[in-house]
């Protein structure tokens, strides 16, 4: 089959495509999906050049995000249909930890995801628990359908388990105009907040203003600090911070009295500086997470399905093409989802 592949971690160079991979054999409780489209991640770029702490089996196929059409059935599957449409939920729980137990599959210990430990969407055909499908209506593009498993489905248990937005409350997020930003602005809309958006243009500042957000500031040219304490003079409600260390610290200074901060990202690095005297007297709650449950993935294709959400996709370029999807990913050259046709 065709996929892109990394035999060895590195910079762009490293991205092989090729014609002869093996299609693999779907095993019990499992499905054969081809794919159609694949979405393209920041964890993308760290796993083409070695994820820190996890032996990446190579040759390996990157793609988190996965949707396409049901093409074979391993043995015990039941109520999938051959031809029928999905996007797939990107984590596969063990099923056996005391996490599992709780059903709390999300926060598994020893979760896997696709594109990292598992071979991902990147090629013709990937294998997938049965379990993981999201069955997609014909009203949801495959292109649009990438956009939610790993950057949309953060944004939604961000906003709506971890973070606990409520209506009338202030959000705060930087670079809004990403695939996780501008799915974020929408729900946070959704549920009835005041949002606060930062991006580095004025074409992506156009952008949010389009899918909701009520106040754009360009970081490049903004003192977003003052801006921001101009609209909420005692501070956010919650702030999504994926950047790390570069933003943590005004991150922590915007948030008002009772505040959270939800974390979800490290562009910028794995450690920062955190006063323990001020958390505590600001109440500050400081809550990390990754993407959510399958519950809340199929959630969103609801919403995306009647229009109360409406992924921003960039570009879609050939699977050939992963190369320079990648470059304009690292460039920041993109606005929203930047997808893969496979």
């Amino acid at each position: 089959m065709r996929a892109i592949t990394i035999p060895a971690h590195g910079g762009r160079e490293v991205l092989t495509p090729v014609t002869d991979f093996p299609t693999p054999e779907p095993g019990p409780g499992e499905v054969l999906l081809k794919v159609g489209v694949t979405g393209l991640n920041r964890i993308d770029l760290v796993v083409r050049g070695g994820y820190p702490g996890i032996e990446i089996p190579l040759p390996h196929i990157p793609g988190g995000d996965i949707a396409g059409t049901v093409s074979g059935l391993g043995e015990g599957v039941t109520g999938v249909d051959v031809g029928s449409r999905a996007v797939v939920y990107p984590l596969v729980p063990c099923g056996e930890c005391p996490l599992c137990a709780q059903s709390t599959p999300n926060l598994c210990l020893k979760w896997k995801y696709f594109g990292l430990h598992l071979k991902g969407g990147c090629a013709e055909y990937v294998v997938v628990p049965a379990e993981n499908l999201v069955p997609l209506p014909d009203s949801v593009s495959f292109e649009d359908a990438v956009a939610l498993p790993v950057a949309g489905l953060t944004a939604m248990h961000a906003l709506s388990t971890v973070g606990e937005l409520k209506s009338g409350e202030t959000f705060f997020i930087w670079g809004g105009s990403g695939g996780l930003g501008t799915i974020a602005i929408q729900i946070a809309k959704r549920i009835g907040a005041t949002v606060i958006a930062t991006a580095n243009s004025s074409e992506k500042l156009d952008v949010m203003r389009e899918l909701g957000a009520d106040h754009v500031l360009n970081r490049a040219t903004d003192d977003v600090a003052a801006e921001v304490r101009k609209i909420a003079p005692a501070g956010v409600d919650a702030i999504l911070d994926y950047v790390g260390p570069e933003t943590f610290p005004t991150s922590f200074d915007l948030l008002k009295k009772g505040g959270r901060m939800l974390l979800c990202g490290m562009i910028t690095g794995r450690e920062t500086t955190l006063s323990i005297h001020m958390t505590y007297l600001k109440h500050v709650s400081i809550r990390g997470l990754y993407l959510g449950t399958r519950e809340e993935l199929a959630e969103l294709v609801d919403w995306v399905a009647d229009g109360t959400v409406r992924p921003h996709i960039d570009s879609v370029l050939p699977l050939e093409e992963t190369s320079e999807a990648h470059h304009r990913m690292e460039a920041g050259d993109f606005i929203g989802k930047i997808a893969l046709r496979v």
